[in-house]
């Protein structure tokens, strides 16, 4: 998986990035409900810039402000984990009374995403968005999307720059044709609706260097407070912990997101396949190439493998509770996205150790060294004397 072809190699596109043409991906699919769970504590409402703050402190000056936890201006959220702007209709105040355009950028934008590349701009999606996940949605089309995505000025902002991909940990970085040569079929398999985890071609829980998955689970627990966010902590460490020691009793926290997945599952009157909704989340992890910049792919196999073991025992945890299959896997799909995304699991990136995948010339290289060293060893003591001497 992780050794580009050598046409590829050969017809290396401009290093230059670029956002047109704009491109989804084939499969990928949202529209906005208004189930509510984006706008809430689940994740950080913000941050936004000094002249948002300046705006929304205009329409309510208990709007927005400065948060210690995020160091940066934020939205501020209510006594129930809602932004303050969240009405009990699940729309935003902001949003009824001004337009989309009065909003701030992070909440027009989310859970839509921009990377440039040399081939054009993706646009990415989060998945911890009811809308994202569950019930009857239509295929991205840059109609739909590109308002969101545009800046002040009307022109398309992109989250990051891609130009080149490094294969494997040790390894240089390739070119984004050698690239797209890998990925194109892994997405082709995926949107198919292969099971993801054989795809990855990687075991979870990798080694770690001067790291203990253990250790992490205990310290992420340590960590969780009273948001939403804080839960989602609990539960990413319970269905680690469960995974480490399949012997020890469940003990799964309260959801303080039910509602928002009541909503959307009461708009859903069709159960999603579990399989085909983590192949689209995997689908989107490498797709958006959020990690190009952080970690090599075999890296990012490897973490991805072990987010889906969590998402796969949260969801069989879930469904033990009466939950809904494909609820559950929007749910757990949530959870892994969210702790993907923190400095909890991002500062622990570098230390994964995922076994180093050998090149055709180095592995025959190898296996001709093991043959000649047998081929020594069969040898009589007067032979080896003999070719020592000459």
């Amino acid at each position: 998986m992780a050794t580009a072809p050598r046409e590829a190699r050969a017809q290396e596109t401009s290093p230059q990035t670029t956002l047109r043409p704009i491109r989804m991906r084939p499969g990928a699919r949202y529209t906005c409900f208004g189930d509510g769970l984006c706008c809430t504590d689940i994740h950080g409402l913000g941050p936004i810039t000094r002249k948002e703050l300046v705006e929304i402190r205009r329409l309510d000056p208990r709007g927005a402000g400065w948060d210690d936890g995020f160091e940066d201006h934020m939205l501020q959220p209510a006594a129930d984990g809602g932004c303050h702007f969240l009405l009990p209709n699940q729309l935003c105040d902001v949003h009824a009374r001004f337009g989309p355009e009065a909003k701030p950028e992070g909440c027009r934008r989310f859970p839509l995403g921009l990377t440039a590349t040399p081939e054009g701009g993706r646009v990415t999606t989060f998945h911890r968005c009811t809308c994202r996940t569950l019930g009857e949605r239509p295929e991205l089309e840059e109609e739909a999307v590109l308002p969101a995505l545009l800046d002040r000025r009307g022109r398309p902002k992109a989250d990051r720059h891609v130009k080149k991909v490094r294969l494997r940990r040790k390894g240089k970085k390739v070119g984004f044709a050698a690239w797209r040569a890998i990925e194109a079929p892994l997405l082709d398999a995926l949107q198919a609706g292969a099971a993801p985890a054989p795809l990855l071609g990687a075991e979870p829980f990798p080694r770690l260097a001067k790291a203990h998955w253990g250790a992490f689970a205990e310290d992420l627990l340590d960590e969780r407070d009273a948001t939403a966010f804080g839960v989602a902590s609990a539960f990413f460490a319970e269905a680690m912990r469960l995974c480490l020691y399949p012997e020890e009793r469940e003990r799964w926290p309260w959801r303080p997101w039910a509602p928002a997945y009541d909503r959307a599952e009461a708009r859903s009157p069709a159960p999603r396949k579990v399989d085909a909704m983590l192949a689209d989340w995997v689908a989107d992890e490498v797709w958006a190439l959020s990690w190009a910049d952080v970690v090599s792919f075999d890296v990012k196999r490897a973490e991805l493998a072990t987010r889906l073991a969590l998402a796969r025992r949260i969801i069989a945890g879930l469904v033990d509770l009466g939950t809904r299959a494909d609820r559950a896997a929007a749910e757990a799909i949530m959870v892994v996205e969210l702790i993907g995304e923190s400095e909890h699991w991002t500062d622990l990136l570098p230390r994964m150790r995922p076994p180093q995948e050998s090149s055709p010339a180095k592995a025959a290289k190898k296996k001709a060294a093991k043959k000649a060293s047998r081929k020594k060893k069969r040898r009589r003591p007067d032979e080896r004397r003999a070719a020592s001497a000459a």
